[in-house]
């Protein structure tokens, strides 16, 4: 098959046969790609049937310090263990999973949507001297294209259920609001999942419009619905919550910012997600529907930290203990727990000798 190739424009000779000759030869080459658009289905260039990706790129300049002047001493905190802490999520990180912090971390915590990482201030975690303080997730903002569509979704595992519970629950949520209204007729739900496809096992924690923080828990088919009073939590305002759950007479106990709040029984039905064979854990949303839709009650605002600790029931010392250094519930000061890889050891060195001890007999062997 003749064709018109790049030789072509080169000057020609002024010969008049050889100049008829490339005059046919780009006729034929035009006719030719004639051809071979008409048997196209889209008379466009070809090169437009191509799938469109969009693609984005988020440059995040979170900078923080810490300066080391070794003039404080550091402790080693109790968690992440491998008996008690079986999920630990942060709001440090983007893309499709989180991080699983715990000692064991074969969970799987997906993400979903495009949350956007922002300065979690004013949170202040202790381990920083300047700069940023803390980082957080911002879920269902206004601005996202994805709103009412982004939340965490944990895969179900055996030390998530409360029907294998022999002891008692702790389920610790850190987190910011900026809207309390019901979304898809559901109030807006910062953790809920359940066990089986009754289901008789399940766990909810949800906001309503009027700030009343409520923990609804069900075990072998017994209900326990309590929530806080009215305007418990406001919008734009760090919260640190911890729900417990004591399997010995079915207590629960709701702590928000390290206090213990007088609960009473909810008046309202406990009610589940559409989709009963759907057990993972949802955080920031209720559970999918049975037509396979996302559900509702996704919650506008930040998401900064998730905990279960499975068999162990959290006191309400370590509750506080936890609220005034931020990270561990054992007895340490805000800003001398020890983090792995980042804290440095201060020990206090003395003079080996003194002119009182510098005999003989202070080298008795």
């Amino acid at each position: 098959m003749s064709q018109f190739g790049i030789r072509n424009i080169r000057e020609i000779s002024n010969d008049p046969l050889t100049k008829f000759t490339n005059q046919i030869a780009k006729k034929l080459s035009l006719f030719l790609n004639k051809q071979q658009t008409d048997k196209l289905e889209n008379k466009e260039d070809i090169f437009s049937a191509a799938e469109d990706i969009e693609t984005v790129i988020r440059l995040h300049n979170f900078t923080s310090t810490k300066q080391f002047l070794f003039d404080t001493q550091y402790f080693a905190p109790i968690e992440p263990n491998d008996t008690t802490l079986r999920v630990w999520l942060r709001g440090t990180n983007m893309g499709n999973q989180l991080r699983d912090w715990s000692v064991t971390p074969e969970k799987v915590a997906n993400m979903f949507g495009d949350p956007l990482l922002i300065d979690g201030t004013p949170l202040d975690l202790g381990i920083h001297t300047s700069g940023v303080k803390s980082t957080c997730l911002s879920f269902n903002r206004a601005t996202s294209e994805l709103a009412s569509q982004e939340y965490i979704e944990v895969i179900d595992t055996v030390t998530q259920r409360i029907q294998a519970t022999t002891t008692g629950k702790s389920w610790f949520l850190r987190f910011r609001m900026r809207d309390l209204d019901s979304q898809g007729g559901l109030a807006v739900t910062l953790l809920e999942k359940i066990d089986d496809d009754i289901p008789d096992d399940g766990i909810q924690i949800c906001v309503t419009s009027d700030g009343r923080l409520r923990a609804f828990i069900k075990r072998l088919g017994s209900e326990h619905n309590k929530e806080t009073a009215a305007g418990t939590i406001a919008l734009n305002t760090i919260y640190d919550v911890w729900v417990t759950y004591t399997i010995s007479g079915g207590v629960t106990h709701v702590y928000v910012n390290g206090v213990d709040k007088t609960l009473s029984t909810s008046g309202d039905s406990l009610s589940w997600h559409g989709d009963e064979t759907y057990h993972d854990t949802s955080i920031f949303r209720r559970g999918p529907n049975h037509d396979g839709s996302l559900g509702g009650g996704f919650v506008n605002g930040d998401f900064y930290e998730y905990r279960h600790m499975d068999e162990y029931v959290v006191s309400s010392t370590e509750v506080t203990q936890h609220y005034a250094n931020k990270w561990t519930i054992a007895n340490i000061p805000f800003g001398q727990v020890a983090i792995s890889d980042y804290a440095a050891t201060y020990l206090v060195i003395t003079a080996s000798y003194t002119t009182t001890s510098f005999t003989s007999t202070s080298f008795d062997i």
